[in-house]
């Protein structure tokens, strides 16, 4: 009831997804008949359209509603000829040309209809799936959008990704330019933008059509650069049928984890138990006529509650460690023990020792169970099973009527409800949830088609799409946590946003002879409204890189200790003695410069509009060729906070960025660079966050090639602009200074003796937090070292040139063939990087440079150079004089300083830099860091990519809607970050802000091979089947048998080493490992130990060697990024059918369908723990792409 009424509540009108048939009538000679009537008959709703052939004998009937159609053609001296059971697809234009018979119009020759398989019009990839595929193939959790894996292109990385910015990717591009719509209305999350999602869930009954375009749309598509994903909610029609499902799982059929069963532990001998799994989705749905060929209603129920257990992977201490016992590695590979007592003696400064507030809190974690997180010997991996519950409820309602007896003048209107809570896995056993989500979308689509003539067509619609959704997490006070060990009580804050997007669109249509115009415009109106705590409450953390030297002091009396062991040890001795050195200060105000107190949430309405025009053309030169043309312009304005609290940047940061590298090349200080000073937007020098770009004009352009309508070759280039405006919002709503500050103490400040002590786990150390900034506008940053997020003021939009040539042929009895290239060119893609980093300093006199210099002490280091050896080099002699000794030469003494630190370049660096220490330049302090900020991580358009891939389809089709299909795709994908505009975290940012390219690579979605496949096929025995007998009994045990399944397959996934907590080139961005050798990666279930840890899965098949095969990196440069293979997916679900047929009309199915069926174990490379300073775990997997082999079982009923 809540559906229909909130369905009467809207009055405007809507149009849906559609489609158009076209082709030529002849006679039996071949030449063209002109003025011929066309009519087809929609064989659900009795509606009919109808036209007349031109002078080439053409026919197009653009804008029909997708369904089942009986063509007929009717001439003078010609028999009526009637093509029955065509079937017209959603986005999917079919060419169906008729050849006449001579005789009288009464005559009716009938001619049985053959799915068209072939595209004779434009040059969109992409497949389509009917009402069958869409309920009877076996997909995990019933998401419909999921289809889009199963197009050649697609990167599909696993079941356990789902949501991961490394699947969903379509041809190369990232996984957020997927556009998504409902009956022609956005269903996109505007924000997140997450692949294979609908914001509105589509249950599989609810939808009549699915179709892909996943490159080269026409310009009357392709709102963004990714696949576009049409769905098709059902109508009613004449005829009243329903059905009533329910799908059941339950852990007795299922199989357990590959790392429960591994986590093999005094508590649990044989692994953590199988987790628990009790799922029930059940629903119905009902299409049934109001007034007969008029006005149908059609609606769907789906209901669904889990209660199960997830596997959790937390990072714990060890017994020793909770004991005040410290272990570390030794150069030659064993293991040394630090005593409580040589930890207050020879370590701690003060002589305290063990901290016994943080011991009493290392004491209450479980002890671990499994080695793969953590270093092994310190802290380790407690893995266990924590409940999770979810319920859900989805309301679907959809009224279609033909407004004229005519049928010229067709409306609908479609509403969909959703109430889902989501309680989430707890921190550890016995606590509560982390968070509880709540979600309660909400989506009204309605919509007028009208055929005004023969040849014009109109579509006009209107929807609204709601996200609402609510976070309620666990914390609301501050917290001080142990740097690589889990928080021991969940920390997740509350969030709340709602999103409305209203969507306006209109699209006219005008046969004209051979050309078929299509005009159009479209406006989407966004509101984001958001409720946050993230920042509300400051924090703190027992962090080791934040001492003195990196922490350097922590090992100085161990000099057995391994390098690449020191940041393990620093962390878990940092731990113990409670040493607190990072806090994280948050600072919140009113536009008006009045402070929130500490616990208040952020408050912001960010909106966003966004304007489309276009205009095609589709021209068919000949019977054979057509060509289609067209423009789409689009005017996106930047986004804005409704209220004026927006801050910007009084000097745009890239002129602050460039003003950096110019007095960098010519050998001056980064002191001369203004500083950054932050303006609210109508105040002077304020500006829209980005400017402003008219345009942002598309151009499209196809050729079809058709000559024998049989063969098809196409061949399309076009140009798609990225969706960039509401994905910016998490960025910006981090960093907004002086509304929202977040200040983090500087680091190295801070030594053994100054640091303040651990007090208790909600409670931060005096001192440590910065004092509140003034408030109030202009408001400059202060000189404090800070690490912040931005956007670049001078943001273009990301756009693409995509292209493709294919070639397909149809070979009667529905089997269908094509192969093709595709290709892409990104550009200006969306890229952070820090524009606050160490400059490359140039020599005047010399013209080396600090990276030049800096690489060659970095090598000496490596090669164990004597001091006494070291040449000098120019700009060590001249840019930093002061360093020269009596003993030693500038060079020789700037070799000593990153001697000791390294592989912490920048630490030594920054000593010199910044304390003079031993001596500065001779330009003075911060002649390469800056004052305000140590770290200025800054969203840019400088991006750049590029994509190629063989592709192939093959596919055998049923009339009765039964299919196979295969797909298979060879690429390569490269870019130079591969994360969403949309991502916060340091993944995909680039490392060196002044050689941008070094960062260039295979994508993290490149997957070189991939294949998929789909089927439904019914066994062909039983009543009405090839092999069928009279005996009743017999056709009912062997007849209504159906089989279906999809199979997934791709080559590796690419990962990367990391540099380990070591900063050679950027002061907060590690960067990668540098391979000095050739290594064997690809899993190894057995691999040997690496050293200091456990032997077991891992990605290198010898983890002790691989550790050898690669380097710290140098200054200035980023190492190897993406240069380790892992595993790829690999998954094949399969579904077993029996339909019992109760009446002519009723029917009851059940269905046994298993997921990964070979219950394989594919494992996520970008889990493996590979960084160097992190020995013990080296190469050690963590986590899985596929999931464990699940069964479920269905009845469903049908009438």
């Amino acid at each position: 009831m809540r559906l229909f009424v909130f369905l009467a509540a809207t009055t405007a009108l809507f149009g849906q997804g559609l489609t158009q048939i076209s082709g030529t009538v002849t006679d039996p000679s071949g030449a063209a008949v002109v003025g011929a009537t066309v009519e087809i008959l929609n064989l659900d709703s009795g509606a009919t359209r109808s036209t007349t052939t031109d002078g080439s004998g053409a026919y197009n009937l653009p804008q029909v509603q997708p369904g089942n159609y009986r063509l007929s053609v009717a001439a003078p001296g010609f028999s009526t000829t009637a093509v029955d059971n065509l079937r017209l697809l959603v986005n999917t234009p079919v060419t169906q040309n008729i050849r006449l018979e001579v005789g009288a119009v009464s005559e009716t020759v009938s001619v049985s209809a053959e799915a068209t398989q072939i595209n004779t019009v434009d040059a969109t990839v992409g497949n389509t799936f009917g009402t069958k595929p869409v309920l009877q193939l076996p997909f995990e959790a019933r998401n419909v959008v999921g289809l889009l894996a199963l197009q050649p292109g697609v990167t599909y990385a696993g079941d356990n990704l789902q949501g991961s910015y490394r699947g969903g990717n379509v041809n190369g591009g990232k996984s957020d330019q997927a556009n998504v719509t409902l009956d022609g209305v956005d269903v996109n999350d505007q924000q997140n933008r997450d692949p294979f999602t609908s914001v509105l869930r589509v249950t599989l009954d609810s939808v009549q059509e699915f179709r892909v375009v996943t490159t080269n749309a026409n310009a009357d598509q392709g709102r963004s650069s990714g696949a576009q994903i049409a769905l098709v909610t059902k109508s009613g029609t004449n005829e009243v049928h329903g059905s009533a499902y329910w799908f059941v799982r339950n852990k007795i059929t299922n199989a357990n984890s590959f790392f429960n069963n591994s986590a093999v532990s005094a508590q649990n001998p044989n692994g953590v138990p199988l987790a628990k799994l009790n799922r029930n989705i059940y629903g119905a749905s009902l299409g049934a006529p109001i007034v007969k060929n008029r006005m149908f209603i059609f609606g769907n129920y789906e209901g669904r509650k889990d209660r199960r257990e997830d596997s959790v992977l937390r990072t714990v201490p060890t017994a020793t460690l909770r004991q005040g016992i410290v272990r570390y590695i030794r150069s030659d590979g064993s293991i040394a023990t630090v005593t409580p007592q040589e930890l207050a003696s020879r370590v701690d400064p003060l002589g305290i020792g063990p901290n016994q507030a943080a011991l009493q809190v290392l004491n209450q974690y479980p002890l671990p169970n499994e080695a793969t997180a953590g270093d092994g010997i310190n802290y380790s991996g407690f893995r266990f099973n924590a409940p999770v519950r979810f319920d859900s409820a989805t309301y679907i309602a959809k009224l279609d009527a033909y407004l004229d007896r005519e049928g010229k003048h067709q409306a609908f209107i479609r509403g969909n409800l959703q109430d889902d809570k989501n309680m989430g896995a707890p921190q550890f056993p016995g606590l509560p949830p982390n968070n509880t989500n709540l979600q309660a979308p909400r989506g009204i689509a309605v919509g007028l088609n009208s055929v005004f003539a023969a040849n014009k067509v109109n579509v006009f619609r209107y929807g609204i799409t709601r996200v609402s959704f609510e976070n309620t997490g666990i914390s609301d006070q501050p917290f001080v946590s142990f740097r690589s060990i889990d928080l021991p009580q969940g920390s997740a804050r509350a969030f709340i946003r709602t999103t409305p997007v209203h969507t306006f669109s209109n699209d006219f249509t005008w046969n004209k002879g051979k050309h078929e115009l299509k005009m159009g415009a479209q406006m989407r109106i966004i509101r984001n409204n958001r409720t946050n705590y993230a920042n509300s409450f400051p924090s703190a953390s027992t962090n080791s890189s934040w001492l003195t030297g990196s922490g350097a002091p922590l090992n100085a009396p161990f000099p057995d200790m391994a390098a690449a062991g020191r940041v393990a040890y620093r962390d878990a001795a940092m731990a113990v003695m409670g040493i607190v050195t990072q806090g994280n200060a948050v600072y919140n105000y009113n536009k008006d410069g009045s402070a929130l107190p500490i616990g208040a949430p952020i408050v912001r309405q960010f909106n966003a509009e966004e304007y489309e025009l276009y205009f095609q053309d589709t021209w068919r030169v000949t019977r054979n060729l057509t060509i289609t043309g067209g423009l789409r312009w689009s005017l996106m304005p930047p986004i804005y906070e409704a209220n004026g609290i927006q801050t910007v940047s009084r000097q745009p940061l890239n002129e602050w960025f460039n003003d950096r590298v110019a007095f960098a090349n010519a050998g001056q200080s980064q002191d001369q660079v203004t500083p950054v000073t932050y303006v609210l937007k109508e105040q002077d020098g304020g500006r829209d966050l980005y400017p402003f770009h008219k345009k942002n004009f598309a151009p499209r352009l196809s050729v079809a090639y058709s000559p024998d309508q049989k063969t098809s070759i196409r061949a399309g280039w076009g140009m798609f602009y990225d969706v960039m405006g509401a994905g910016l919002i998490t960025n910006y709503d981090a960093s907004a200074f002086g509304l929202s500050t977040s200040l983090t103490n500087p680091s190295a400040r801070l030594d053994l003796a100054t640091a303040p002590r651990y007090v208790g786990l909600n409670r931060i150390p005096d001192g440590l937090l910065l004092p509140a900034p003034p408030a109030g506008f202009p408001a400059q940053a202060p000189n404090v070292f800070a690490i912040i997020n931005s956007l670049d003021d001078a943001l273009n939009m990301p756009y693409t040139m995509n292209m493709n040539f294919s070639i397909g042929r149809e070979f009667g009895n529905g089997y269908f063939v094509q192969a093709g290239y595709v290709g892409r060119q990104s550009r200006r893609s969306l890229i952070s990087e820090d524009i606050a980093m160490p400059t490359n300093l140039r020599d005047p006199a010399s013209g080396q440079t600090y990276f030049e210099a800096a690489s060659m002490l970095h090598n000496h280091v490596n090669a164990g150079t004597p001091i006494s050896q070291i040449p000098r080099m120019p700009f060590w002699e001249n840019m930093f004089p002061g360093l020269a000794t009596s003993t030693m030469t500038a060079t020789q003494a700037a070799y000593d300083e990153y001697a000791y630190n390294a592989p912490d370049y920048t630490y030594a660096l920054y000593g010199m830099d910044v304390f003079c220490y031993p001596a500065c330049s001779k330009l003075g302090p911060y002649a390469m860091y800056n004052r305000q900020y140590s770290y200025l991580r800054t969203l840019r358009s400088i991006g750049f990519g590029s994509y190629n891939a063989f592709q192939l389809t093959a596919r055998k089709r049923w009339t009765d809607g039964d299919q196979v299909e295969l797909n298979y795709t060879w690429s390569k994908s490269i870019d130079m970050a591969s994360t969403p505009e949309n991502s916060t975290g340091t993944q995909g940012i680039i490392t060196n802000a002044f050689s941008r390219r070094q960062f260039r690579a295979p994508s993290d979605y490149d997957a070189r091979h991939q294949w998929n496949a789909n089927f439904v096929y019914g066994l062909p025995f039983g009543k009405g089947e090839k092999w069928s007998t009279e005996n009743g009994l017999l056709n009912a045990i062997v007849g209504g048998w159906q089989l279906s399944g999809l199979y997934r397959q791709a080559s590796g996934l690419p990962t990367s080493v990391g540099n380990g907590r070591f900063w050679p080139t950027n002061w907060n961005i590690t960067g990668y490992a540098t391979a000095v050798d050739t290594f064997a990666d690809g899993t190894n279930k057995s691999a040997p130990a690496p050293p200091g840890g456990r032997g077991g899965v891992n990605i290198f098949q010898d983890p002790a060697a691989a550790v050898k095969a690669f380097s710290f990196t140098a200054p200035g440069q980023t190492g190897g990024r993406n240069i380790v293979r892992g595993d790829g997916n690999f998954n094949i679900d399969l579904g077993l059918g029996k339909r019992f047929n109760i009446t002519e009309a009723q029917t009851l199915q059940f269905r046994w369908e298993v997921f990964n069926v070979t219950n394989s174990v594919r494992f996520d490379p970008l889990s493996a723990t590979a960084d160097l300073s992190n020995l013990g775990s080296f190469g050690r997997y963590t986590d899985t792409l596929s999931l464990p082999r699940v069964m479920q079982f269905a009845l469903r009923y049908e009438w």
